[in-house]
């Protein structure tokens, strides 16, 4: 079981993105996960017992660039748009 757990865990990494909120726009920094070529931003987490379940929104790896600054290892240079609990 510690095997499959610990080849479940997937590397973090930090995105800086552009989003709107009440028509503003915002800078957000937000966990980006890869599962083979596919990525995601993880919006939110909550852990169950010994299980973490996450909100991911899929993005577009391609608009992805690499950062070279401390505080994130990616820019999204696509519009991210993300769930807003209140809507769900």
């Amino acid at each position: 079981m510690d095997e499959l757990k610990k080849n479940m865990r997937a590397k973090v990494f930090k995105m800086r993105g552009l989003t709107e909120e009440q028509g503003k726009t915002a800078f957000v920094v937000v966990n980006l996960e890869f599962e083979g070529e596919r990525a995601f931003v993880v919006w939110d987490s909550i852990s169950l017992g010994e299980y973490k379940v996450k909100a991911r929104v899929e993005i577009d790896p391609e608009l992805l660039q690499e950062a070279g600054d401390r505080g994130c290892d990616f820019y999204y240079l696509g519009q991210l748009v993300l769930p807003r609990p209140e809507d769900n």
